[in-house]
């Protein structure tokens, strides 16, 4: 008798760092578009994240923006976390990874380093900067620039 051999069934897997193809119908300016999205469609870690912050956004805009971050209140994180309980809202364990994103960023340091009141969940001013804090967000950007005109990521 003759024995029958199974195929073999393997997967394709697109090589680490290469670019997703796209339909070759796609005219030029999608195809910029398209992989000009950066965070917003780029990989699986970076759309999650996108959402942690986009969470914040959406149920707190007078407190975060990310074209105009202002200085949050200390302690914030706890304040939003007892928030979204008494709404109802889910998602309170992303809240930390979420606030930590938004206060690394550029921009937040920039404007913790300009000093001025901090905010509180409704967007009015509740303590100010202190100097060391100031100083600080300074010597975090400094150590950013540092970081990035070495080559490092």
């Amino acid at each position: 008798m003759e024995e029958q051999k199974r195929p073999v069934l393997s997967l394709k897997r697109a090589a680490i760092g290469a670019a997703a193809k796209l339909p070759p119908n796609m005219d030029s300016a999608e195809k910029a578009a398209h992989t000009g999205a950066g965070a917003a469609a780029g990989t699986k870690r970076s759309r999650y994240n996108r959402k942690k912050l986009e969470l914040l956004i959406t149920h707190w805009p007078a407190l975060f923006n990310l074209d105009a971050p202002r200085p949050l209140v200390v302690g914030v994180a706890e304040l939003i976390t007892a928030d979204m309980r008494s709404r109802g809202i889910t998602g309170a364990g992303r809240v930390r990874v979420a606030i930590a994103m938004y206060t690394r960023r550029t921009s937040y340091l920039k404007a913790l380093a300009a000093g001025g009141p901090r905010f509180n969940l409704a967007g009015d001013p509740a303590r100010e900067v202190t100097a060391e804090q100031q100083q600080r967000a300074l010597d975090t950007l400094a150590d950013m620039k540092k970081k990035e005109g070495s080559g490092c990521a």
